[in-house]
């Protein structure tokens, strides 16, 4: 079971445009000393809705989640509606609970990690026993991914001629 997720509460200032996913601005007071003032300060996230749910101008509570990819900014998830805007949350898909967007992660994970021990495997079974990067770096003598002089292009052709 992950730790409890960090909470934040915020308006959906944008639905409907992308899939799977809403813009929430959420607010903080701040104070500035060398100003001796208060004041707001807005912060804008791109939130997980699975079920596409949330309408703009909702209300909502927003949970902190693990990233998905290297390249995805979807770092919040939908946990409650606290003011609807229009339809009435009965009338809307449900929002789905942190535990099941936990388990639906985990097996994807878990079905990707299986995924990749099988091609593994494979690659090991049909060579002799090492990995295709092992054999690169046996054929190239331990150079790795640095640029291959003229002898270990040479090799490499022969090699793949060979096959």
């Amino acid at each position: 079971m992950p730790p409890p997720p960090k909470v934040l509460c915020g308006t959906v200032i944008s639905a409907g445009l992308m899939e799977k996913a809403v813009k929430v601005r959420t607010s903080k007071q701040v104070y500035d000393s060398f100003l001796r003032k208060h004041y707001t300060r807005q912060r804008t996230h791109h939130v997980s809705d699975p079920n596409s749910s949330l309408r703009t101008g909702d209300v909502v509570r927003i949970a902190a989640i693990k990233p998905r990819g290297n390249n995805d900014g979807i770092r919040h998830v939908v946990t409650d509606i606290l003011a609807p805007w229009g339809p009435a949350v009965e009338e809307r898909p449900p929002i789905p609970t942190f535990e099941q967007i936990a388990e639906k992660l985990f097996t994807i994970n878990h079905a990707k990690s299986e995924r990749r021990l099988a091609r593994k495997t494979e690659a090991r079974i049909a060579g002799d026993g090492k990995s295709p990067k092992q054999r690169h770096t046996d054929l190239v003598g331990g150079l790795g991914p640095k640029v291959l002089d003229s002898e270990a292009r040479v090799v490499l052709e022969k090699d793949k001629t060979n096959q």
